[in-house]
């Protein structure tokens, strides 16, 4: 392993090739490098959380754009891939069956009246 170090010292990158950016042997059981190593694995974990959260949303903006398209006669939804097609058909059966088990509201079990959420 190589390293590149900034203007005070500190590891700024960790390679696994010498190049002219990494120049530097690693002492790859140095306390300084292990700190770098699992700072960086920590900061790739952050980041694969917030992208897994996101790509959800996106999933849902993205639905909601084919189905604008679709109703808007802009594109046919016979045009997109099968995969595709079935991926849609599938989420929207999910989600009418979410909606179909939430018809009843739990809050107020004395009452007996319908709540459509």
């Amino acid at each position: 392993m190589y390293i590149k170090r900034n203007n005070k010292g500190k590891i700024m990158g960790v390679s696994e090739t010498h190049s002219d950016a990494f120049p530097e042997v690693a002492d790859e059981h140095s306390e300084e490098f292990l700190s770098y190593v699992k700072c960086e694995a920590c900061k790739a974990t952050v980041t694969a959380s917030a992208l897994e959260s996101t790509d959800t949303e996106l999933v849902r903006v993205l639905e909601d754009v084919i189905d604008l398209l679709t109703h808007k006669g802009l594109i046919q939804f016979t045009d997109l891939p099968k995969a595709a097609q079935q991926k849609l058909l599938t989420r929207q059966t999910l989600r009418e069956n979410h909606r179909s088990l939430n018809l009843i509201s739990d809050e107020d079990e004395d009452d007996d009246t319908l709540r459509f959420l």
